[in-house]
């Protein structure tokens, strides 16, 4: 079995030499998984590549204003025959997290696997993962200046909106310095306006998204001790308002906003009865950590697993590890 190569070089060098380039979404694809996929896909073919992108699961809806978004298409209409020299996995943590779509991956010759958690699995044939980065977009920028491809508006947008979802439009602890030197030249180089940026990202909910949430903050629940919240999106609920899982983007963030809470949760009960969970932590806990006893990951602030179900079952056993993983923080004392 050859060895894995390791580091931006490695990546820049795989990308460099491929004509064909397929990039996968991971599954509840958000704006670094869109924009890093996007802005590379753009980079590539402004050098010759043919490039597909794809996701697994669902277009993501919330993210159709940036530039081409259309061109973004399903797993199972992708045509394989003809093969990839490369299949680039943006911003996933193990090969599962593309879903459905990881059926293609046999058609690639090699793997490259780009992103900043740190509860990455190391797959891939060619691998960069640096969890110091606020998101795969930085990285991007980085192999723009490797592929020798010049950053304009639409590039720029795509690593903008990368760069102010995963940091909380600046808010979460992932924010470096860096980070705002990277938000700067976007600006600049991109002619971009933040403004216009955050109304396309964070303005455009549907009348069903907010009908929706205030049912699902009517289900907020907060451990005795006050350090635990969290919000329950039932499939009952879902169904009263018509909402689908773009819907409830950033509904996590209401228990995590309430005073004294230390871990946030919001659980998504799926069609197939699987429950997607998302964990955010304030400055303490580790959430990855407690993500991967449920079979996920993602980083120490913010991570997310897909419980077996049912719902009630996977409520009650993740707010009971999250209330023990804060004992463990307290050393083993009662709060």
């Amino acid at each position: 079995m050859t060895a894995p190569e390791v580091g931006r070089e490695a990546v820049s060098r795989a990308l460099a030499g491929a004509a064909r380039v397929l990039l996968l979404l991971h599954v509840n694809a958000d704006g670094d998984s869109v924009g890093s996929c996007l802005a590379l896909a753009a980079a590539l073919e402004r050098r010759g590549a043919e490039c597909t992108v794809a996701y697994g699961d669902r277009f993501p809806q919330a993210y159709a204003f940036l530039p081409g978004a259309g061109r973004i298409r399903a797993w199972d209409q992708v045509d394989t025959a003809r093969g990839f020299d490369a299949a680039v996995l943006p911003d996933c943590s193990d090969l599962e997290r593309v879903g459905d779509a990881a059926a293609l991956l046999p058609a690639a010759a090699r793997i490259v696997n780009i992103d900043h958690h740190a509860s990455n699995a190391g797959f891939g044939d060619v691998r960069w993962v640096d969890p110091a980065r606020a998101c795969v977009g930085e990285m991007i920028m980085d192999l723009l200046d490797d592929l020798d491809v010049d950053l304009d508006h639409d590039l720029a947008l795509c690593l903008y909106t990368a760069l102010v979802t995963d940091t909380g439009s600046f808010r979460y602890s992932n924010t470096t310095p860096d980070a705002h030197r990277r938000a700067a030249q976007l600006l600049e180089r991109g002619g971009l306006q933040p403004a216009w940026v955050a109304t396309q990202v964070y303005d455009n909910r549907s009348r069903a998204a907010l009908r929706l949430l205030g049912d699902v903050l009517g289900t907020l629940a907060v451990s005795p001790d006050g350090r635990v919240a969290w919000v329950v999106v039932s499939r009952a609920l879902q169904e009263r308002h018509g909402a689908g899982p773009a819907d409830t983007e950033g509904i996590v963030g209401y228990p995590r906003s309430l005073a004294g809470v230390e871990i946030a949760l919001s659980f998504f009960e799926q069609a197939d009865g699987t429950v997607r969970v998302a964990f955010r932590s304030r400055s303490r806990v580790d959430v990855a950590r407690l993500a991967r006893c449920f079979g996920g990951g993602g980083h120490a602030r913010a991570a997310g697993c897909t419980h077996p179900g049912p719902l009630a079952a996977a409520v009650e056993q993740v707010v009971v590890a999250a209330r023990r993983s804060l004992e463990a923080e307290d050393g083993g004392r009662a709060p």
